[in-house]
């Protein structure tokens, strides 16, 4: 059964600021409230051999039931390559078989809404929610002065999961992840 109605949440930041760590926190948090959660990641480069350390080998240690990782010409599904153009995150979300949950890392533009990732020292670029009304929440290891998005700690996986799961619609069997 294909993903197309599993609620898709982007994790988005620049380079360097967790985005990864807390996909893999989330994933763990997810998972152990019995949440079937798919992740597809958007790499900027050529993707590398499977050597167990790449961010999708990651992602499926932390508890992913399937992995997407989608390259600039290239693109592989539970760490096999992919004879075929990479497709469009719409498409790869219907490859995943059935999510209550799809997680999605990067593609910082796209029209879904998003968790933007904030780390003091790594981020010498402008901060993506300025710009981007799909941002709903921002985690940041520091303080983040707004009126728009919802801020959290970074370090704060449980309020975030109980952020997502509420803004997901996640019910039924996992009422308890619904925030106050």
């Amino acid at each position: 059964m294909a993903s197309l109605d599993a609620p898709l949440i982007g994790i988005v930041g620049w380079s360097g600021a967790g985005k990864t760590t807390l996909i893999e926190r989330l994933l763990a948090n997810f998972v152990a409230r019995g949440l079937k959660v798919a992740t597809i990641k958007h790499a900027h480069h050529a993707l590398r051999p499977g050597d167990n350390r790449a961010d999708g080998a990651r992602h499926a240690r932390a508890g992913a039931f399937q992995v997407m990782v989608i390259g600039p010409q290239q693109w592989e599904i539970a760490g096999v390559l992919q004879d075929a153009p990479p497709p469009g995150l719409d498409e790869a979300a219907a490859c995943l078989g059935h999510a209550d949950l799809i997680l999605v890392e990067g593609f910082k533009s796209a029209a879904l809404p998003k968790i933007e990732v904030r780390r003091a020292g790594t981020s010498p670029e402008r901060p993506l929610a300025d710009g981007d009304p799909h941002i709903v929440a921002i985690a940041s290891d520091h303080p983040v002065a707004t009126s728009g998005p919802a801020v959290f700690a970074l370090d704060d996986v449980e309020a975030i999961a109980a952020f997502i799961a509420k803004r997901m619609g996640l019910s039924g069997p996992h009422d308890h992840l619904r925030s106050e």
